[in-house]
């Protein structure tokens, strides 16, 4: 008998050209994929060629003073976190509709895709 293997059906990745663009957090959700427990923060972009286009970036939920979690939220707050504010946890709800901006480069994913991958985010 054959067995015929082939890849998962995904929706073809919306690619934003590499470089940094107004947006604002649109949305902050929980989810969990092959590495574990995981925050996503979509920021919809604000400009022209991109308005409305979303990317996003994912981070360990575990709040940290060196956690990617800790850059992201420092980057929408453009100030660092206190200790204060690490060890008693934040609501990053909070953030929802917040304007920053985004630096995204494109990456390959680890099944050959390409995708815009957020790397940082700066206050506006």
């Amino acid at each position: 008998m054959a067995m015929l293997l082939k890849s998962k059906n995904q929706a073809a990745a919306v690619l934003v050209p590499d470089g940094t663009y107004k947006a604002v957090l649109t949305k902050v959700s929980g989810f969990e994929n092959a590495y574990g427990q995981r925050v996503g923060f979509e920021f919809t972009l604000k400009g022209k060629g991109v308005d409305g286009l979303t990317v996003m970036r994912s981070t360990n939920p575990v709040l940290s003073m060196r956690s990617k979690l800790a850059e992201v939220i420092e980057g929408m707050l453009g100030r660092n976190l206190s200790y204060a504010e690490v060890t008693t946890g934040m609501d990053v709800e909070l953030l929802v509709g917040s304007e920053c901006s985004v630096l995204v480069i494109n990456s390959k994913s680890k099944n050959g895709g390409m995708y815009s991958n957020v790397e940082r985010i700066f206050q506006a």
